[in-house]
């Protein structure tokens, strides 16, 4: 009788690269999801393979900077009052997260975790025959004021310091590179090593369908909880039965709080709300991925059109959409690509999209094992980079599986830190 696979609970970007590296190894393996596979956080997200993006989202600076962000309607952060008091105790955690020394570490963590994720993607990529969803062109940070270009400063120092190759583009060069762009930007930082998936659901889509092809099993089914004999879990609990398991791997995203506490750890995962919209067919584009640095949102030539990412909505998982926020991305769009047509924001050529990003108080997410059964492990709460961090965590899960030491150092991602 053959032993019971590893089940993965979660099927987005980072259970679809562990299962890939999983059967490399000759792994049997089940993803549960209670939506389809790629449907979460990875289908709407901003596609960038950017080992260069270590700079924590609490920065020295950052508290002084959020009672503006919080009274400007344009701004890219928005708290719904309402959810303040449960969201307290991770603020607390963000703000003491900020210190300088702090901010290196995750750093410097987050660059050993993100450095080599397209030479990671690259044979489970191959094995799917999905390389036309993937791209190594680069990605440049754009600037339009003095402010933006010195307050990103220590940003582009600590990526530097940490191996980040970074060049400086500027006036005639930047209008030669991307002549669409609107005369307000005038530099930009371009960072080549960088790249993205001109299709995030559709790479999720094409691991996922070669783990089929391989004999994984996906269910459609809602995890409620864990059975197991005292020291190993033994099975993953779902609405509609057991299901045996040899390992346990908890990569739910945003979903993933409830469950980690299940298997001995309470962990501070809260939802960072984003959005996105698409414009099919745009009359203006970037060639090169970009983050427009002044406005704090992404734009990236994707399959289906000009993708314009960003904000931040600090509200939880059940509180309604505010289009407004999305709305606020395409107006930003149309002021850094002038031409880009100023249809309805009903237009059938625009499409909106609302998704969770697991988002930890420090920016770094839990991998490695529960801190009560070895058998149960932990890849959750990416972030703002989890489509660049699936494909080492997902190496690093088939490591521990194995019993081989990682790929990188998993100190700074451990579950116990919130201890």
């Amino acid at each position: 009788m053959s032993a019971p696979p590893v089940v993965i609970v979660g099927a987005g970007i980072i259970g679809a690269c562990a299962a890939a590296y999983l059967q490399r190894d000759g792994r049997q393996v089940t993803l549960i999801d209670h939506g389809e596979p790629g449907m979460g956080a990875s289908f709407g997200n901003g596609g960038m393979f950017s080992a260069s993006s270590i700079i924590p989202v609490a920065m020295p600076g950052v508290v002084k900077r959020v009672p503006g962000w919080l009274m400007d309607s344009a701004g890219p952060l928005t708290i719904r009052w309402s959810y303040l008091p449960r969201l307290y105790p991770w603020l607390k955690r963000f703000v003491a997260a900020s210190a300088p020394h702090k901010v290196e570490a995750q750093a410097k963590a987050l660059r050993a975790l993100l450095g080599d994720s397209l030479a990671n993607y690259a044979p489970i990529v191959r094995d799917a025959n999905a390389g036309h969803l993937v791209h190594a062109q680069g990605m440049l940070y754009v600037y339009a004021s003095d402010a933006a270009w010195q307050r990103d400063a220590l940003a582009t120092e600590i990526r530097r310091r940490n191996g980040v190759g970074i060049e400086d583009i500027v006036g005639g060069a930047l209008k030669e590179m991307e002549p669409d762009l609107g005369a307000q930007v005038q530099r930009a930082r371009l960072i080549r090593e960088n790249g993205h998936t001109s299709d995030p659901h559709g790479l999720v889509k094409a691991l996922i369908d070669h783990a089929v092809s391989r004999g994984a099993r996906v269910l459609q089914e809602r995890v409620i909880g864990f059975e197991d004999n005292g020291a190993q879990v033994t099975a993953v609990a779902t609405e509609q039965g057991l299901v045996q398991a040899s390992h346990v791997l908890l990569a739910a995203g945003a979903w993933s709080k409830p469950l980690a506490a299940k298997l001995g750890d309470r962990l501070p995962l809260d939802t960072e709300r984003g959005y996105h919209v698409v414009v099919r067919g745009p009359e203006k584009r970037p060639r090169t991925p970009m983050m427009y640095v002044d406005g704090n949102f992404g734009a990236i030539p994707m399959d289906m059109g000009l993708r314009l990412v960003g904000t931040v909505e600090l509200a939880g998982l059940d509180a309604p959409p505010d289009w407004n926020r999305a709305a606020l991305l395409l107006k930003q769009g149309r002021a850094l690509f002038p031409g880009l047509a100023a249809c309805a924001d009903d237009d059938a050529r625009i499409t909106r999209w609302l998704g969770f990003r697991p988002s930890m108080p420090d920016s770094l997410p839990v991998i490695g094992p529960s801190s009560k059964y070895a058998n149960a492990l932990y890849a959750f709460g990416h972030g703002h980079v989890g489509m660049c961090g699936g494909s080492t965590t997902g190496r690093v899960i088939a490591d521990l599986v194995a019993g081989r030491a990682p790929a990188v150092p998993l100190e700074a991602f451990s579950a116990r830190r919130f201890a």
